[in-house]
């Protein structure tokens, strides 16, 4: 696999994730992860989070780190094609802090 490639599976893989993880507001209310919500758990922008999803941008270790804790997920995973996984999860926002 070239470099390309790699960044392409990263970049798929973290949109996946987010797309298919439910975020539980501070008010009760249930939403699925937007941009916003992963860099706030990345302590990052969300412009920084929309490029790494669209591969014009690479992630530093600890971006990795974060990304994988927030999904509950080895770093590992996240290089792997995840789209035919059935992952579902659902996060507590008042609870992480990363």
């Amino acid at each position: 696999m070239d470099r390309q490639s790699i960044t392409n599976t990263l970049a798929s893989n973290i949109k996946f994730l987010r797309i298919n993880t439910k975020v539980e507001k501070f008010n009760g209310k249930v939403k699925y992860m937007t941009q916003t919500d992963l860099a706030e758990f990345m302590n990052s922008k969300t412009q920084q989070v929309s490029k790494f999803e669209l591969a014009k941008n690479q992630m530093s270790d600890i971006q990795l780190y974060k990304v994988a804790k927030t999904f509950g997920v080895s770093v590992d995973n996240l290089f792997t094609d995840m789209t035919k996984s059935d992952y579902k999860k659902t996060i507590k926002q008042d609870i992480y802090a990363l």
